[in-house]
């Protein structure tokens, strides 16, 4: 069976998210580490491929972690659409983008969206006995490098809420 191949607008979600936001705003580089590692997890287990591309200096080609393909391009939201195609998913909440990529043949999901179906098949795959209380079946990076924030269901931060120490 042939992957489902999603290509992520990378600055467009982490934007649109409050929790990767706040990270972006320490550094950039932070955001983007967050947003790939949290992809990571979700990846784990899927018959999926994920490119993620951001604005940045193109023409040095990729780098992958964890099977999840990073690039920059200049300017991303074209690199974007001419990645896009039949057989592919398009993240990005940006309407040129999703424009661009639909007349190529690719399906098209918003950022928001897309964000809240990451949270819950972390949340399901963490914390597989509910049962039994809410406990970590599964420590990805995320909790090492970021243990400091905690999303809801939504991706959104609480304010003012720091995530317990085990």
């Amino acid at each position: 069976m042939t992957p489902v191949r999603y290509i992520v607008d990378g600055y467009n979600l982490i934007r649109r998210t409050p929790a990767l936001l706040e990270l972006e705003r320490r550094a950039l580089e932070a955001g983007r580490e967050a947003l790939l590692d949290r992809l990571f997890l979700y990846k784990a287990g899927k018959n999926i491929e994920i490119t993620v591309v951001f604005d940045g200096p193109g023409g040095s080609g990729f780098w992958a972690r964890g099977g999840i393909r990073a690039e920059f391009a200049r300017p991303a939201d074209a690199a974007i659409i001419e990645l896009a195609g039949p057989g592919t998913v398009v993240v990005s909440s940006d309407n040129e983008v999703q424009e661009g990529a639909r007349r190529r043949g690719a399906r098209t999901l918003p950022s928001e969206e897309f964000w809240g179906q990451v949270v819950r098949a972390i949340e399901r795959r963490r914390y597989r006995r509910p049962a039994e209380g809410r406990r970590a079946a599964f420590q990805g990076t995320w909790d090492k490098a970021y243990d400091e924030f905690e999303d809801d269901e939504d991706g959104h931060m609480p304010k003012g809420r720091k995530r317990r120490k085990r």
